[in-house]
């Protein structure tokens, strides 16, 4: 007799019978990755988990067990660009799988040209943080620290063709149900959530999780400065003012369930919301006031000069570019609420004071 397999959860949703929870290993601290798959025509899959054998055989596996091969996949949706959540999608061309992949429009490039380098968008992040202010010797060795553990790492992903790119408000087709496509920018430019509006269902991907809050970020798009800002700077996908703003209009919605991609399933919906809120306004708040503190002095502060008073005993090659995104979004919320005045010093850093 075959043993129901632990990394497959059946119709976690009664409501909606042919959707089914897949949890497959990853080879990162977050844990496992959890992907659903519908079944029907098309049979679909929402993400595909990281590409490492294990995940593989686990979701082979799960497969099997529901009496399906790899090969029978028709449709990919993907909640974004990450590779633990587009990692086997050409894996899935590869065994055979005839399938078109959707994802939203603004995720779609990095799908086709994914590479780690650009995954980590490596050079786009030094610039950034070049302007707001972190020396160009600590730069060019966080650089080259990225670039050594990218090359020691074993292949975690692949590019792959993208047949349908998404948009806020598109809907997803089954014949018993359809989802509905929420853009919900942050974690990437081109996240997105899935919407079931009979159960009360929400497919999360990483944007409310079930243990964990996701980072957000931030990074130069292409194009020129904005000639109506009087600070001449370049055009930016701005993370964390865009999540919170998401989190803030799922406030409205009533939802029975969250289905995450990690966290198992969330069953108190508006809880995960406001717990998810809070997380980021209690760090706006404690960088608001190292802000106040670094400033002390001159009345300017740089970022940089914000992220040494917070973390004074980290390696800042090592475990700096996080908390240094985090710091930057955090200034961005400050800036849009009109709680710090911002200038561009004679060496071209921004700096940042109090508005009180």
């Amino acid at each position: 007799m075959t043993m129901p397999s632990p990394l497959l959860r059946r119709m976690p949703v009664p409501e909606l019978p042919r959707l089914h929870q897949i949890v497959l290993p990853t080879p990162w601290e977050i844990g496992p990755v959890q992907i659903y798959l519908v079944e029907g025509d098309p049979l679909t899959l929402v993400d595909t988990g990281v590409m490492r054998p294990e995940s593989r055989r686990a979701l082979e596996a799960a497969f099997e067990e529901l009496g399906y091969g790899l090969d029978d996949v028709q449709r990919v949706v993907l909640t974004h660009h990450h590779s633990d959540h587009m990692g086997q999608a050409q894996t899935l061309r590869d065994a055979g799988a005839d399938l078109e992949l959707w994802v939203h429009e603004d995720d779609a490039e990095d799908v086709e040209l994914y590479s780690r380098e650009r995954d980590e968008r490596i050079e786009l992040y030094s610039a950034l943080f070049h302007e707001y202010g972190v020396p160009g010797a600590l730069r060019a060795r966080q650089e080259e620290h990225i670039r050594g553990w990218i090359g020691t790492e074993a292949p975690v992903c692949e590019p792959t063709r993208v047949e349908r790119r998404l948009r806020d408000g598109d809907r997803i087709p089954f014949k018993d149900f359809e989802l509905a496509v929420l853009h919900a920018p942050g974690h990437t430019a081109g996240h997105v959530l899935l919407h079931e509006p009979q159960s009360g269902t929400l497919l999360t991907g990483d944007h409310l999780m079930g243990e964990a809050v996701p980072f957000t970020e931030s990074y130069f798009l292409p194009g020129s400065p904005d000639l109506c800002d009087p600070l001449q700077r370049r055009p930016r996908f701005r993370g964390l003012p865009a999540y919170l703003d998401g989190l803030r209009r799922l406030r409205r919605s009533t939802f029975r369930r969250i289905l995450p991609a990690h966290g198992g399933i969330v069953d108190r919906p508006a809880r995960a919301i406001e717990e998810a809120i809070l997380f980021y306004e209690v760090r706006v708040q404690r960088i608001e006031r190292a802000l106040e503190r670094a400033a002390a002095a001159t009345g300017w502060a740089s970022g940089w000069d914000v992220w040494r008073l917070l973390f004074p005993k980290l390696d800042p090659v090592i475990q700096m570019h996080t908390r240094m995104v985090m710091v930057i979004g955090a200034l961005d919320v400050l800036e849009e609420a009109r709680r710090i005045h911002v200038e561009r010093n004679a060496a071209g850093t921004l700096v940042f004071a109090p508005a009180r």
